[in-house]
């Protein structure tokens, strides 16, 4: 089974790619796309969707992982990952790919019980993962927090479709 987890961003939009072997999983690629030196929305969402078209192409996911927006405290910030996100649905749209879409709160619980959690709290988790064997790395990308962020959106749709 192979999972793309998509954290969105504007500015930040981070995957990991995700492959599942009976109880192995392999981290086979997370990068995050920066736009940030791009001024036009438009050249930002053009971007987006071309790398993760490559993305798609070059991988061909059964699943997209997505983190929820939610437009309670920073409204235009939501706006702007709301922008990032549709970009994410319309490829698995095209690419006829099942998209399950996760609240951020929902993805902290689940590996920290605590929906409140700090992200370094995650990251924590999954040092433990690695360090036993449960979370395997072909990739060795200096990781940030958006791409954890996509780690733990693959991983736990994983876990949720292996029951």
């Amino acid at each position: 089974m192979k999972i793309l987890g998509i954290d969105p961003g504007l500015n930040n939009l981070a995957y990991a790619f995700l492959e599942v072997e009976k109880s192995f999983y392999k981290l086979k690629d997370w990068q995050t796309f920066n736009t940030k030196n791009l001024k036009n929305i438009s050249d930002k969402l053009v971007y987006l969707y071309n790398g993760l078209k490559n993305i798609i192409e070059n991988y061909q996911p059964d699943y997209i992982a997505l983190e929820e927006v939610f437009a309670k405290t920073y409204p235009t910030a939501s706006a702007k990952l709301a922008q990032a996100q549709a970009i994410v649905l319309l490829i698995a749209g095209l690419y006829k790919i099942p998209v399950k879409i996760y609240h951020p709160s929902e993805i902290k619980k689940i590996f920290t019980q605590n929906g409140k959690a700090k992200k370094d709290a995650i990251s924590r988790v999954f040092n433990l993962f690695f360090k036993n064997g449960i979370l395997e790395v072909e990739t060795l990308q200096k990781e940030d927090d958006h791409k954890i962020d996509a780690l733990a959106l693959a991983l736990l749709l994983a876990l949720e479709l292996r029951g």
